[in-house]
C-alpha cells in the first residue's frame, strides 16, 4: 500500500508540474455588439474548433413554457435565410467537418470541428444562425415533433428514464432547476410561434454569447473574418431573465416510490450541493470521487463487489447555481431496496464522521489531475472549458487555475462539505420498483 501511496503522490506532482508548464495561452476581446471572442491558436493538428456558447438554458424558461432551450438546440439546425432547410449538416460534412450541440439547465453549446482551411465557412455558418436562423412555422412544428419523440424514447419509454425529472421536482421547490431541459411535452405542443420566436430574439444574440476559436488558424485573418460576419449583428435589446431565486434549505427527508417498467429495483437520491466554481465545489468533487470514483472507491468495493448492487455511484453535477449530488444504486437480483438504501446511506454517513484517509484523498486528486490533463489535450476540451469558465464565472483564465484550486483543498474541507450537504434529513430518496409490484 505504501508503494501505491507514493506512486499517487508522484502522479499528482507530475500532472501539476505538467499543467503549470503547459498553460493555455489565449487572447480575448469584445465586439461592439457585446459578443465575447476567445482565440486559442494551436497548430498541432490542421483542424480548428469553432464554438458558440449562449448563456441560456432551461432555467431561463417560463415555468409554463418549459423545453424552449432544448427545442432551440434543434431549431438552430433548420437553416437560415441563406442556408436551405436541412442543409446545415450537409455543408459541414461536405467540407470534411463534424458538428453537434447540447443544452443544459444553464447554457446551450454549438460547435464545429473543421479542417483549418474551412474556418471562414464555419464562422459564416454560426453567424447565419445567430442572426438569420430559419424560425418559421414549418421548422417549429417539425422540431416540436422531434423533441416530443425524443422525450418518449429517452425518458418515458426508457427504464429508469425519468429519475432526474422525478428527483428534480421534489428536491427543488423554488428554483427552476426543478424541471429538466427536455421540458414538458404539453408545454412544447401548446407553445405559440410568437412565444418561440420571442425566445430566439431574447437569448440568441451576440451580447449573450461567447465565440471560441481553438486550433490551427492565423490570428489576424481570423479577427477580420469575425468582424466581417459578426460585427454587423445587432445587440439584443430584450431583457434577459436571470433567475436569482434562492432555494430554501431542505430540513426534512422526502421519500417516495416510482413504479416503472423495470426488472431490478433501484434507489435514487439527491442532496443539495454548492455552485460551480465555488470553493466548496472543489471539495465536493473530491468527496464524490472518493465515494464513487473508480475500482477502489467505497461504493464499488462495499456494494458492487459484494454483489449487493449491479451498479452504484455518487456524483456531483456542478451547475451555475447551487445544484445537486446524485446517488444511484441498482439492486442485484434478489436484493431488497431497503437493504440497498441502507448500504449506500451507511457509506455516505461514514464520510461525514471522520477525515478521509490520506491515500483516498491523494487518489481523488490524481483522478482530477488526470481528467484535467486529458481534457486539455484536445481542441474540443479546451474550447468548451474556455467557453464554460467565461459563461459561468466571467473569467476564462480559470482554465489555468482550476488545478491550483483543487490542490488548495484540505481533508478537513472535504469533511466540512460532507457534514454540510450530505445530511440524512436534507435529501430526496426514490425507490424505483417494477410496475408489477404496484399491481400486486
Amino acid at each position: 500500500m505504501k508503494k501505491y501511496f507514493f506512486f499517487l503522490l508522484w502522479l499528482v506532482v507530475a500532472f501539476t508540474a505538467q499543467a503549470q508548464e503547459g498553460q493555455i495561452k489565449f487572447s480575448e476581446y469584445d465586439l461592439s455588439n457585446g459578443l465575447h471572442v476567445i482565440l486559442y491558436p494551436n497548430g498541432a493538428t490542421p483542424n480548428v474548433m469553432v464554438s458558440l456558447m449562449y448563456h441560456v438554458g432551461s432555467k431561463n424558461e417560463d415555468p409554463a413554457r418549459t423545453g424552449f432551450a432544448h427545442l432551440f438546440e434543434h431549431l438552430m439546425f433548420e437553416g437560415s435565410e441563406n442556408i436551405g432547410r436541412g442543409d446545415y449538416f450537409g455543408i459541414v460534412q461536405a467540407a470534411g467537418g463534424s458538428l453537434n450541440a447540447n443544452t443544459s439547465q444553464d447554457r446551450t453549446y454549438y460547435f464545429e470541428n473543421m479542417p483549418s482551411n474551412e474556418l471562414e465557412l464555419a464562422l459564416w455558418l454560426e453567424s447565419e444562425r445567430m442572426y438569420h436562423a430559419k424560425i418559421d412555422t414549418i421548422g417549429v412544428n417539425t422540431q416540436k415533433g422531434v423533441v416530443i419523440e425524443e422525450r418518449k424514447q429517452s425518458y418515458d419509454n426508457q427504464p429508469y428514464g425519468t429519475w432526474l425529472e422525478e428527483l428534480g421536482k421534489r428536491v427543488f421547490k423554488v428554483h427552476p432547476y426543478r424541471w429538466q431541459t427536455i421540458g414538458s411535452p404539453e408545454h412544447i405542443r401548446n407553445s405559440s410561434f410568437e412565444d418561440i420566436h420571442a425566445f430566439y430574439q431574447t437569448y440568441y444574440v451576440p451580447n449573450n454569447a461567447v465565440l471560441v476559436i481553438a486550433g490551427d488558424f492565423e490570428e489576424a485573418q481570423t479577427k477580420d473574418w469575425i468582424a466581417k460576419y459578426f460585427e454587423s449583428i445587432p445587440s439584443g435589446t430584450l431583457p434577459l431573465y436571470r433567475p436569482n431565486l434562492v432555494e430554501p434549505a431542505q430540513t426534512e427527508l422526502i421519500r417516495d416510490t416510482v413504479y416503472d417498467n423495470i426488472q431490478l429495483p433501484a434507489i435514487f437520491m439527491a442532496y443539495h450541493a454548492p455552485a460551480f466554481g465555488s470553493k466548496e465545489s472543489y471539495a465536493m468533487d473530491i468527496l464524490t470521487r472518493i465515494l464513487s470514483g473508480g475500482k477502489s472507491s467505497k461504493l464499488k468495493t462495499n456494494l458492487d463487489d459484494k454483489g449487493l448492487t449491479v451498479q452504484s455511484s455518487l456524483f456531483y453535477y456542478a451547475s451555475e447555481d447551487p445544484g445537486l449530488v446524485y446517488g444511484i444504486a441498482i439492486a442485484n437480483m434478489g436484493k431488497e431496496p431497503t437493504e440497498v438504501e441502507d448500504a449506500i446511506s451507511a457509506e455516505i454517513e461514514k464520510i461525514t464522521q471522520d477525515l478521509v484517509s490520506e491515500e483516498e484523498f491523494q487518489m481523488a486528486l490524481a483522478s482530477v489531475e488526470y481528467e484535467a490533463a486529458s481534457q486539455l489535450q484536445s481542441l474540443s476540451g479546451v474550447a468548451e472549458n474556455l467557453a464554460t469558465y467565461y459563461t459561468y464565472t466571467g473569467d476564462a483564465n480559470r482554465i489555468n487555475q482550476e488545478l491550483s484550486f483543487y490542490n488548495e483543498v484540505t481533508r478537513e474541507e472535504v469533511l466540512a462539505v460532507a457534514q454540510k450537504y450530505l445530511q440524512p434529513n436534507a435529501r430526496v430518496i426514490l425507490h424505483y420498483l417494477p410496475k408489477q409490484a404496484n399491481e400486486q
